[in-house]
């Protein structure tokens, strides 16, 4: 199964499921060093999975490293949480 990889939003185009999970590990552990460096209300959003809506088929990934606010973060997973998985680490 290929899936589109995007990075900070930008194509780069069909990779393998096993390919975007190796880049899912390496974004986790680069935004777990930043997050040591996060206040209260914030978190390090590193990753977006996109599902194609009626069959649920891991469509794309997108892998960044955005210090975001908590509130910020929740409205953004209301407006995306039914088609896509966000992945995030807080400082605690």
């Amino acid at each position: 199964m290929d899936i589109d990889l995007y990075i900070d939003f930008v194509y780069h185009g069909f990779y393998r499921l096993d390919d975007i999970e190796e880049r899912f590990d390496e974004y986790r552990l680069m935004a777990e060093e930043q997050a040591a460096s996060l206040e209260d209300d914030e978190v390090i959003l590193f990753a977006i999975y996109g599902f194609e809506e009626e069959t649920e088929r891991f469509i794309y990934a997108n892998f960044m490293l955005r210090r975001i606010k908590l509130d910020h973060y929740a409205r953004v997973c209301e407006r995306l949480s039914e088609r896509c998985r966000l992945f995030c680490v807080g400082n605690g």
